[in-house]
């Protein structure tokens, strides 16, 4: 995810930094920062499980590096969601876009050379939309690998929270990771359809950031409950 995050920094228009829109621009930064936190924290969490059960140097890590990652995240629907739940947005003047975009090199090019350099610059155009088509089907598929995974652990967090619900403390923990999963699933969900269909959808969008913002700002509070005991070493 932060290769692609990357990737559209760099290359995909309505989020390159800094030429396109500020807000594309802060969301795929913050992006960044959250991903490589994100691995982390599934890092820690997988040796926890996986090799040293039970190890608390690995649950505070797990707890810090996803708080982390949320923190990030809710940076990322900061940045977004006033544009893509502004519905009457002037989206040219917002990406500063006034007319058809043309490369550079082209003012340099005799005007004799003008039918060669359109051929050439609409064989652009065509490599660069196979290029975002491209880039959204590997998006897609994170979608959905993401939206299954927080089903399943969903329905874990369920369990977990009936177990621990005897405990006031650790049943408060328990149900904000419940609800945070629950906003995982409805933003990967609505990211989904965007992605895997090449169809750009307002208001799914804007269903996603608002989805992201309450999933991060709920697991905020969680990892940091959870980091007073998981870090009292």
């Amino acid at each position: 995810t932060a290769v692609l995050q990357l990737y559209q920094v760099a290359r995909i228009k309505g989020s390159r930094c800094p030429d396109d829109s500020p807000a594309g621009c802060a969301a795929s930064v913050a992006g960044i920062f959250a991903a490589i936190s994100w691995v982390g924290a599934y890092l820690s969490m997988a040796a926890n499980a996986c090799v040293a059960a039970g190890d608390t140097k690995a649950n505070c890590a797990n707890d810090w590096l996803t708080f982390m990652a949320s923190l990030s995240e809710v940076a990322v629907a900061g940045a977004t969601v006033s544009e893509d739940c502004n519905f009457d947005k002037d989206w040219l003047k917002l990406l500063k876009i006034t007319k058809e975009e043309e490369p550079g090199w082209k003012k340099f090019v005799p005007a004799a050379a003008g039918p060669k350099v359109d051929t050439v610059i609409k064989f652009d155009k065509l490599n660069r939309a196979h290029e975002v088509r491209n880039f959204n089907w590997a998006v897609c598929a994170f979608d959905v690998s993401n939206s299954l995974a927080y089903i399943v652990r969903e329905v874990i967090q369920i369990k977990q929270a009936v177990q621990a619900c005897p405990d006031p403390y650790n049943c408060a923990i328990s149900i904000l990771n419940v609800l945070a999963s629950f906003g995982w699933i409805v933003r990967f969900g609505s990211v989904m359809a965007v992605d895997c269909t090449n169809d750009e959808n307002q208001r799914v969008t804007c269903a996603s950031d608002i989805a992201e913002m309450f999933a991060g700002l709920v697991n905020l509070p969680a990892n940091g409950m959870a980091s007073t005991g998981d870090c009292a070493f």
